[in-house]
């Protein structure tokens, strides 16, 4: 379908056409640079056509390496681009004949030329050579046959300026696009957006994972199904560092609870957001990386370094905090309100027989003061307040001078109760002078302060 006979055909006939010019002017010892240039470029374009022809083949029965395939492409594109310029000479050197008259005939007794042929004359003073000699008489008559012709060679030399460019464009915007984070690609089962990257080797408790020079690669990857219930193949994901590349690893998923869900087979409809996880050599941590999907879509990281710690931030009461600029990625959080007492009452309504009654529940701790968190938070995945500040958070209080940390943490919220939290914690933070918490998310810490 792609390449037959046609090919074939046209490229003989132009090489067979074209030696027999170049003969014909070499008899006439006239200029002949052009056929022989034309000659080479169409046995090549026949060697890399019939190469091409064999690589359809290939894929037609069996499996091509993507860099192959590649290489084919880029060679037809520069052949094409080549016959482009082949295309604007011959135009040029045909219209050196009048074409007005298109007296051929008398274009070919012209030929046979004897004594016109001396109507040019080369004065030599001193010592000279043949190959300068006729680069100055090819020079000139280069020149000459400008002048002649220049409106229509500014003509064509624009056309294929825009044809170079256009190309140029088309090939850098559409055929080898190169994507940045948070653009979207497609496929024909779907589309991607790679939201952020990350380079760490500490898990959402921030210990240490591997100690043995092995980093980790996390992207979270926005992923839409265009086809219904379906699952993804992460071996068409490929990250790759310099001439390296590196599959997903799901093993260590539970290590990056923080940073989302980690894709394992799962199937799923419409849109969701994942994890993939890469093992690579520390030494690689700070190369240039690239997600390529499928051999052909290429998405360039600028990913975020989370052992690298960034400096504190310091909020009060009523103080919202940011957590998109945390590994979170998404959300916020805020305590409009604290307060501590031995014993809260909680008032609930319950339902018997279609009637509703009022009830008090009674919130205390045995050796413990309870303390009520009045909190508006936002967070990415199924995460609640208790989770984020019992995992990433630690409360923390002054009595005179010395600093203590909650040993108690427990949480005591009803389960009709949303606005907040009561936790049960230790009773001499009655007696604090400053109370706080500190959260350390990743390579983020924020300091907030209660009291």
């Amino acid at each position: 379908k792609y390449i037959n006979s046609f090919y074939i055909l046209a490229i003989l006939f132009s090489t067979v056409i074209c030696v027999i010019v170049y003969l014909l002017m070499r008899y006439k010892k006239k200029p002949r640079l052009l056929y022989v240039v034309l000659v080479a470029l169409y046995i090549v374009v026949g060697i890399i056509i019939n190469i091409a022809q064999g690589g359809l083949h290939e894929i037609y029965v069996s499996v091509l390496e993507t860099k192959t395939l590649r290489l084919y492409r880029d060679l037809l594109q520069i052949l094409f681009f080549v016959q482009l310029g082949a295309i604007v000479m011959v135009l040029v050197r045909a219209l050196g004949f009048d074409i007005k008259k298109f007296n051929f005939v008398q274009d070919l007794q012209e030929l046979n030329i004897d004594v016109s042929d001396e109507e040019e004359v080369e004065l030599t003073l001193g010592s000279t050579n043949n190959i300068q000699r006729n680069a100055h008489r090819g020079f000139r008559e280069f020149k000459y046959y400008y002048l002649e012709n220049k409106t229509f060679i500014n003509i064509i030399l624009l056309i294929v300026l825009v044809f170079i460019v256009g190309g140029f464009f088309v090939n850098r915007e559409i055929i080898n696009k190169e994507y940045s984070e948070n653009e979207v690609f497609s496929s024909d089962k779907f589309n991607f957006n790679i939201n952020s990257s990350y380079v760490t080797n500490r898990d959402y408790n921030n210990s240490v994972i591997n100690y043995n020079d092995i980093s980790y690669v996390i992207i979270r990857m926005n992923i839409v199904s265009k086809q219904g219930n379906v699952d993804f193949n992460t071996a068409n994901l490929i990250l790759k560092i310099g001439n390296h590349t590196y599959s997903t690893d799901a093993r260590l998923a539970s290590r990056f609870l923080d940073l989302g869900t980690v894709y394992n087979g799962q199937k799923f409809d419409g849109s969701r957001n994942y994890l993939f996880i890469y093992n690579i050599p520390t030494s690689e941590e700070n190369s240039k990386m690239k997600i390529i999907y499928a051999g052909d879509k290429v998405v360039n990281l600028k990913p975020v370094y989370l052992d690298k710690n960034n400096n504190e931030n310091k909020y009060s009461v009523g103080d919202a905090i940011d957590l998109s600029k945390s590994s979170f990625g998404y959300g916020n959080f805020k305590i409009n309100s604290y307060e501590i007492k031995d014993k809260f009452v909680y008032p609930y309504e319950y339902v018997v027989s279609g009637k509703t009654y009022t009830s008090n529940l009674s919130i205390s701790s045995n050796q413990n003061v309870i303390m009520h968190l009045v909190i508006d938070s936002v967070y990415p995945y199924t995460f609640d307040d208790y989770f984020v500040l019992s995992t990433y958070g630690k409360l923390k209080y002054k009595v005179g001078d010395v600093e203590y940390t909650s040993s108690i943490f427990s949480d005591k919220t009803p389960g009709t109760y949303k606005e907040g939290l009561y936790l049960a914690v230790d009773k001499n933070i009655e007696n604090a002078t400053n109370i706080w918490f500190e959260i350390n998310i990743r390579n983020s810490k924020f300091i907030y302060n209660l009291k």
